[in-house]
C-alpha cells in the first residue's frame, strides 16, 4: 500500500494507529503551523457549543495530545470528571506528560467499542477523529449509547467548503501540508493521508443526518472558516 493514498478498509485501523504513533512527537507543533494556531480557537468554539458545566462527566474521543480533554477538565472543574480516549499509545504518551492534564483519566481504547456502560457521560466530544474510524455509523451509535439522557455530543471535523473560493483556498493549503510534515514531523506521508481522508469524508450535512440516524436529536451544523470545517452537535433523547 502506498502511504500517499488512503489505505484499504481492512488496513485502515492499523495504518492510522501507526501513523499517529509516528507523528505524535511533532503533532502539536505541526498543528500550530498548519492552522496558524487557529485550531485552538476552533476547539474552544466546539466546547462552547456543548457547554460542559461544573460537576459534569465528559469524554473526549480521539483525544490525541489532549487539547479538548484538558479544555473539558477546566470547565467541569474538580467536582467533575473527564476521560480522554485514544487508540494511539504515542499520542496518549504526549497527553500524559502535560501538567495541565493531570486530572484527566487518559485511556487507550477503540471508539468503535467504548469501554463504558450505557448512559455514562453528560458530554462527548471528538475533534478531527471521525474520519479515521472504519465504521462511522457504529462510532456514532456508540457515542449515543454512552451519553446520558439529555447529554450533548459535539464533533469538530474537516468539511466541504460551500464556495468555490474557499474550496480553492483549502486545496492550496493542503498542497503544502506534506512539506510541513517532512520538515517538522519527519515525514510528509501522514499529512497526505490526512488531506485525502478529509476529502473522502462525508460532508457536514450528511454527517448531521447520520447523527440523527444514530439516535441524536436537535442536531445542528455550524460551519467554521467558510465551511472548511464544521461543528456538528446533537443531544441524546
Amino acid at each position: 500500500m502506498s502511504h500517499s493514498v488512503l489505505p484499504a478498509p481492512a488496513e485502515k485501523a492499523a495504518y492510522v494507529r501507526g501513523m499517529f504513533d509516528r507523528i505524535a512527537f511533532g503533532y502539536d507543533r505541526v498543528n500550530d503551523l498548519m492552522t496558524g494556531g487557529l485550531h485552538r480557537l476552533w476547539k474552544r468554539q466546539l466546547l462552547a457549543r456543548v457547554a460542559p458545566g461544573p460537576g459534569e462527566v465528559a469524554l473526549d474521543l480521539a483525544t490525541g495530545t489532549g487539547d479538548l480533554a484538558i479544555g473539558l477538565a477546566r470547565r467541569v472543574g474538580p467536582a467533575g470528571r473527564v476521560v480522554g480516549l485514544d487508540f494511539s499509545a504515542g499520542m496518549l504518551a504526549i497527553a500524559r506528560e502535560r501538567p495541565e492534564g493531570a486530572g484527566v483519566d487518559w485511556r487507550e481504547g477503540d471508539m468503535l467499542a467504548l469501554p463504558f456502560p450505557d448512559a455514562s457521560f453528560d458530554v462527548v466530544t471528538v475533534g478531527f477523529g471521525l474520519r479515521n474510524v472504519t465504521d462511522l455509523d457504529l462510532a456514532l451509535r456508540e457515542i449515543a449509547r454512552v451519553l446520558k439522557p439529555g447529554g450533548r455530543f459535539g464533533s469538530l471535523e474537516m468539511a466541504r467548503p460551500r464556495t468555490g473560493v474557499m474550496r480553492a483556498a483549502v486545496a492550496a493549503h493542503s498542497a503544502v501540508l506534506p512539506v510541513i510534515g517532512r520538515m517538522f514531523a519527519g515525514s510528509g506521508d501522514p499529512y497526505r493521508y490526512l488531506h485525502a481522508s478529509a476529502r473522502a469524508f462525508t460532508d457536514q450535512d450528511a454527517l448531521a443526518e447520520r447523527c440523527r440516524a444514530a439516535g441524536l436529536l436537535e442536531v445542528a451544523v455550524r460551519d467554521v472558516s467558510g465551511g472548511a470545517l464544521a461543528i456538528v452537535t446533537g443531544r441524546k433523547a
